[in-house]
Parts: C-alpha cells; structure tokens; sequence
C-alpha cells in the first residue's frame, strides 16, 4: 500500500490507472481552464454529465478540487518530481490508456513514456533521443515545429482529430489524433520540458463519418416517401421531418416545443368525432412512454387559407440496443383536406 500525500488515503499500489476516452477530452479542456458549461459545448453533452466525469478525474487522480486536478495535469506531479511517490507514478503514468510522454530541454529530448505511447511508435528506443531523432518521418507535417513552440513561448497547444504519418512499427501510416502538448515547468516558474497527450481517434472518426454518410443516406430516402416522416427525440422534440411530412403539415414545427404540445395548441388535433385528442393521450407521448400505440386517423387545421386535414398515423418508439427509448417515430398519410 502506499500514502496519498494530498489526502492521506492508503490506495493499493496495483491499482492500474485508467482514463476512458472521453476523461481525456475532459480532463484537455480543464487543463486550458474551461469551465463546466464551455466544456459541455464543446463536448455537445449535459453540464451534469461534465461535472460526473470532473468528479471520477479528481477521484482517479487523487486530488481535492478542481484546481488541484489542473496542477497535477500542467505540473505533471505524478512523473517522479521530489515528493511524490514513484509507486504510485508507475501505476497512474504507465498504465494510463492515452499516449503520454515528456521530454526536456529546448531539443526535445525524451525523458520518460508510457507503455500507449511505446506501443505506438512500434517499440523503437526513444528515451535519451531527441524528438526529431526519434521520428524522422515526422518532417514537414509542423510536428516539431508545434512542439517546440510550446516549449518556447509556454503556452499549450490543443489539436483535434489532426492527421499525423508515423512508423507504428509496420510501415508509415495515417491516423487521426487528438492531441495537447502542455508545458513543464521548474520551481522557478521557467519551461524546462514539455507533455503530450495523444490519442488514436481514427476508428471513432471513420464510424462517426460513417453513421453521418448513413444518416444523409436515410433522410434522401425519407424524402422520396409520398408519406410523411416525423421523428421526435426523446423529450417529444421534433429532429427530423421529411418533404413529404412538411407539405402534409402545411407550417413549421417548433424544435423549441414538444410536439404533442404543438398537436394541442397549434394544429388543434381532434378524432374523427371532432373531440379535440386529450394531451395524455397523444400518440408521440404514449409511446415514448413504453406504450403500443395502434394506427389511428386524425383531423387536424393547418394552411393558408386553413384546411381541415385527415391523416392516418401510426408512431412507434425508438429504442437503443439496450432497450431504452431515445425516440419516437410518426409515419402519417393524408387522406382528404376540406375547407376549414
């Protein structure tokens, strides 16, 4: 067991240190200072979801706060600077899932690596190497340049899914990354090094590339349907409504407002009795609520001049692979429109 000299806590020397993908994304805009609600932006999740992921990075890294967590990023504590504990370095530095190194001096001149970033580079010697000696086949991609920038000027750099060719032990390859340089420092205040983050986003890039390819695919061939297509998020926020949807409708759907509420309050939707249709019984509500919800026809006003428009619908829920419901899909028809 060893001491958390921070917090006093025994922690077993074993445990292995592990940064989820997404912690590092985190954890790169603590380090530039970004607050939860400029991280949540930037990430496109909930602020909730970032002050979670904050709190399992103070936790993993052993430190009280936010600040704390900055400087044993920026600092790098856990490298084996005076008064920290090696044991616990190796675990939480070696161990760690991102490609992470720190060189020193104005040469760039490599000082210690996990095993990510030797794996990476095909297992080649690097320690006691220079930067420019180590890859020669970085020249004229601004690698270098980039880096000794940070070492020059202290301030870090933040590059996002940046294409980079390099040698991982079969041949040049092309990846995308996610990559900070930090920059180090002595107890003076001086840059004596620098440490780079990096992560191998390729594969997580060529399947966002190719669900948005699906996604453009899908919405062409919504467009050719003669029936109309609404696709609600899980709050029953319209996301998606194809050409033929739009003309069906006759006027805009608010993405701001739910759409059962707009059914109610701006299309005045009623059944084939002329009731107007109760909100609990809305058909986007029941099955985002779980329910089975059978086809059903509707008349509703809408257009300029306004028309009373008969629809047949059927909605279903949209489910994740795990069964929860993220959704709701509406495939409505029109069956006849009279004057209103």
């Amino acid at each position: 067991m060893t001491v958390d000299r921070r917090s006093g806590a025994r922690r077993p020397a074993s445990a292995r240190f592990h940064l989820t993908p997404r912690e590092v994304e985190v954890l790169t805009h603590v380090l530039r200072g970004d607050g939860n609600k400029q991280i949540a932006s930037a990430l496109g999740i909930t602020e909730q979801a970032i002050k979670d992921h904050v709190s399992t990075l103070l936790g993993k890294f052993g430190v009280p706060n936010r600040a704390a967590l900055a400087e044993a990023g920026t600092r790098l504590e856990f490298t084996g600077e005076p008064g920290v504990d090696r044991s616990w370095m190796r675990d939480l530095f070696l161990g760690a899932e991102p490609l992470i190194v720190i060189a020193r001096g104005p040469e760039i001149r490599y000082e210690a690596g996990n095993e990510a970033f030797a794996e990476a580079i095909g297992k080649r010697p690097f320690i006691g190497r220079t930067m420019r000696e180590t890859f020669p086949e970085l020249e004229g991609q601004g690698v270098f340049e980039s880096t000794e920038r940070v070492f020059a000027t202290g301030r870090a750099v933040m590059e996002h899914e940046v294409e980079r060719r390099w040698d991982r032990g079969n041949g040049v390859e092309t990846r995308l990354m996610d990559i900070v340089i930090q920059p180090l420092h002595d107890d003076g205040g001086r840059v004596n090094g620098i440490v780079a983050f990096s992560l191998d986003v390729t594969e997580l890039v060529q399947h966002r590339r190719r669900a948005e390819l699906l996604h453009e695919e899908l919405a062409a061939v919504l467009d050719l349907l003669t029936s109309g297509v609404i696709v609600v998020d899980e709050s029953g926020r319209v996301v998606k409504i194809n050409e033929a949807g739009k003309r069906i409708a006759r006027r805009r759907w608010d993405p701001a407002l739910g759409i059962d509420e707009q059914a109610m309050s701006v299309f005045d939707v009623r059944d084939l009795s002329g009731n107007q249709v109760p909100l609990a019984d809305m058909p986007v509500g029941r099955a985002l609520r779980g329910e089975n919800v059978p086809a059903c026809e509707y008349i509703f006003v809408a257009g300029d001049p306004p028309e009373r428009v008969r629809v047949r619908a059927s909605t279903r829920a949209l489910r994740d692979p795990n069964g929860s419901i993220r959704g709701a899909l509406v495939l409505f028809t029109e069956l006849g429109a009279e004057p209103a």
